[in-house]
């Protein structure tokens, strides 16, 4: 019995180098990176000691920003410090240099803790046709809540490829903001 179990896992390692080294089609190291696909990090509005600065929601109910520098940071995100917070006011300057935010906000009520992290959920940032088109969906809180908060999604995107063009933010698949660059 041990033998039979040796061998078929000797046949099976054989046949798993010789897919890997025949340059099989299923292997993941086979595939291409899509070009169209921008890579991004979520960043929660939670995690800089500040907040967004106000806008006229009733002209304005969808805010959409693109945050490229550290002067633009500070006109749209304002710090508020907290003793004892060790949070920082915002990212370093010197991460300006590989990093841009994409920023898209909304006044809502108030989510409550459970449903707060589901409120704005990225899909995803593609760049076609000289376009950075930003999906995302966005599921109005039910906390029933007696006020109403400006709360946002952020996305860091790499700097070096999606520096012109035009960014079209799109939410639950409607074209909500378009900045022109």
């Amino acid at each position: 019995m041990r033998k039979a179990i040796r061998g078929s896992l000797q046949m099976l390692v054989c046949a798993v180098a010789a897919a890997g080294t025949a340059g099989c089609s299923w292997a993941p190291w086979g595939e291409k990176e899509d070009p169209t696909v921008v890579p991004f990090k979520t960043i929660m509005s939670g995690s800089y000691q500040g907040f967004l600065k106000n806008w006229d929601d009733k002209k304005q109910p969808v805010f959409c920003t693109l945050i490229r520098s550290r002067a633009e940071w500070d006109e749209w995100m304002q710090p508020a410090p907290v003793a004892g917070d060790k949070r920082p006011y915002g990212p370093a300057t010197a991460h300006f240099d590989t990093k841009q935010y994409l920023l898209v906000a909304r006044t809502m009520r108030a989510p409550d803790a459970a449903e707060r992290p589901h409120v704005f959920t990225p899909l995803s940032v593609t760049w076609r046709q000289e376009t950075l088109r930003i999906n995302y969906l966005y599921r109005a809180p039910s906390s029933g809540a007696s006020y109403t908060i400006k709360d946002y999604l952020m996305l860091a995107i790499p700097k070096e490829r999606y520096t012109t063009g035009p960014v079209v933010f799109y939410e639950n698949d409607r074209k909500v903001c378009q900045l022109d660059r």
